[in-house]
């Protein structure tokens, strides 16, 4: 490792203990890739729930516990007031990590090309579960397979979500950060005008484990907008879209 591939780590959650649990000890578990700072911001704005990550946790992480709820963006942009390595590994309290080297995979795939704005984790499967994906022929670079994931025509997704994943900080300061954003719907659109695209790796990584415990967070505004040639059904995509939580 070199000083330019330095990273830190931001967890978020909001209340879910069970999840955050399972997440966070298969991350310790198979995570081999030295880290900075980590940090967990939690926004359920519970003392109890704060007390027990705090007794669990709080010797590996720094605890990050919003005294009022400020919704998963603002609470992003705070942390990432704190972050100090050209990287950060972003996550959410509900994916659960199957294997080691995820992290070495990502940044060996994000050199393929500048215009990556994040290496997808987990399977094909899992991430066609919305059916508006497609997926382009099979690279390898620096030993590392991954495809590219292209969305249907006419969806005005752009490629970008907070699922688990490498994040480039100059990327995230490009655009000015994300506060000015309600949704990571947004933020993709911006990205996919600068030419931005996502990949998925071949050899998946995570495993999706909060379909069914999904928290609603009315800071997070979606559009209410759709492209001239948008296929019928665009209205409920957001709607799937929502319970998705990317």
């Amino acid at each position: 490792m070199t000083i330019n591939d330095k990273m830190s780590f931001l967890l978020t959650s909001c209340g879910r203990l069970n999840l955050l649990d399972r997440s966070l000890e298969s991350f310790f578990k198979f995570n081999n890739f030295p880290l900075e700072e980590l940090y967990l911001t939690e926004d359920s704005a519970d003392q109890d729930v704060y007390k027990q990550i705090n007794k669990k946790w709080g010797k590996k992480l720094n605890i990050l516990f919003n005294q009022k709820k400020k919704g998963q963006i603002k609470s992003i942009v705070d942390a990432y007031k704190l972050i100090k390595t050209p990287y950060i590994f972003h996550c959410e309290d509900d994916w659960v990590y199957k294997r080691k080297n995820f992290i070495q995979d990502s940044l060996k795939v994000l050199d393929y090309d500048p215009k990556i704005i994040q290496v997808w984790l987990e399977s094909l499967k899992s991430a066609s579960r919305l059916d508006i994906f497609s997926y382009g022929p099979l690279k390898k670079h620096k030993g590392v397979e991954f495809r590219e994931v292209y969305c249907k025509e006419g969806w005005e997704w752009g490629y970008f979500s907070f699922r688990p994943g490498v994040k480039r900080m100059k990327d995230y300061k490009l655009i000015g950060g994300y506060e000015k954003y309600k949704n990571e719907l947004d933020i993709g659109v911006t990205y996919k005008k600068l030419g931005y695209y996502t990949v998925i790796l071949e050899k998946y990584a995570v495993e999706d484990i909060g379909l069914d415990q999904t928290i609603f967070d009315p800071t997070r505004k979606w559009p209410n907008r759709r492209k001239t040639n948008a296929p019928t059904g665009l209205k409920r995509l957001w709607k799937h879209l929502k319970k998705f939580r990317f």
